[in-house]
């Protein structure tokens, strides 16, 4: 005979048990139970090879437009440099195409949505690298010369040549000056810069560069606007005396046959001669 009290605390003790032992088969119970998908190494390496393959078609590919882009496109499209970006760019629905047309259907069946986001931008990134590297020198040069460190005025003084920095891309004189006055810059480039032509004109005027007469007298006289002496190209215009009172441009266009077309710049300095004021001495 069993009393009520007794056969509760057997249930409960039983239900106790019970708890435990499903506690632990949890624990033992494998990942496919607890709703996780179970590992299969055979497909890990399967997928991890089509992903290897897909990396390396599209490097090929990014890399085959890149060299397409520079060298047989890239001469004719001065006009539309659009064109040189645009292409590459739109390339990019291209890829899932090419990947099934060029590949076997073990490696395809492993592609999805993420393997064409990160085709993307694999594609991008490395048609970018190689395009920078191939339009730079020594593989280009699609710059003109540019100025080299600014440019200002130099005046001969008893002690040499005096320079004044241009200010707001303008130098002044004062209405009646003396003296030699030269408008000064120099040009540098990835290459030479003295093998580009050099076209200047005053005013509308064509002058001369004065720059070899001047270095004769004084080869330092340019220093103030030259910070590669040994590979820019100088240049200085002589500055007509007697100038009436007004506003001058001194324009030099510069062209240079570069690689893949012709690179042009034009780079203007303006001269403004100001009224002489003369103070009024009378009381």
């Amino acid at each position: 005979m069993v009393d009520i009290n007794t056969a509760m605390a057997a249930a409960a003790a039983e239900r106790r048990n019970r708890g435990s032992g499903d506690k632990e088969r949890k624990k033992n119970r494998s990942g496919a139970d607890m709703g996780i998908e179970s590992f299969d190494p055979v497909e890990h390496v399967s997928k991890e090879k089509a992903d290897t393959v897909s990396m390396w078609l599209v490097i090929t590919f990014a890399t085959t437009m890149a060299l397409v882009m520079r060298y047989v496109a890239m001469p004719g499209s001065k006009g539309n440099a659009d064109l040189l970006w645009f292409v590459p760019m739109m390339a990019i629905f291209l890829l899932p195409s090419i990947h099934r047309s060029l590949l076997p259907e073990k490696f395809v069946e492993h592609y999805t949505r993420g393997t064409w986001f990160k085709a993307s931008f694999l594609h991008v990134f490395t048609w970018l690298a190689l395009t920078f590297l191939l339009t730079n020198a020594p593989f280009a040069d699609i710059v003109a010369p540019q100025v080299d460190d600014g440019w200002g005025m130099i005046s001969s003084t008893e002690e040499g040549f005096e320079f004044t920095d241009e200010s707001r891309d303008k130098v002044y004189l004062t209405e009646g000056y003396t003296g030699m006055h030269y408008l000064v810059l120099s040009f540098s480039d990835n290459y030479d810069a003295s093998d580009s032509e050099y076209s200047i004109t005053f005013n509308g005027d064509a002058a001369n560069n004065s720059w070899a007469v001047l270095s004769e007298s004084n080869p330092d006289a340019l220093d103030s606007v030259r910070s590669h002496k040994d590979i820019d190209y100088p240049v200085a215009v002589e500055v007509p005396a007697g100038l009436a009172v007004g506003t001058y441009e001194v324009e030099i266009k510069v062209v240079e046959d570069g690689d893949p077309w012709e690179n042009e710049r034009t780079v203007t300095m303006t001269l403004v001669v100001e009224e002489l004021v003369v103070e009024d001495s009378t009381e």
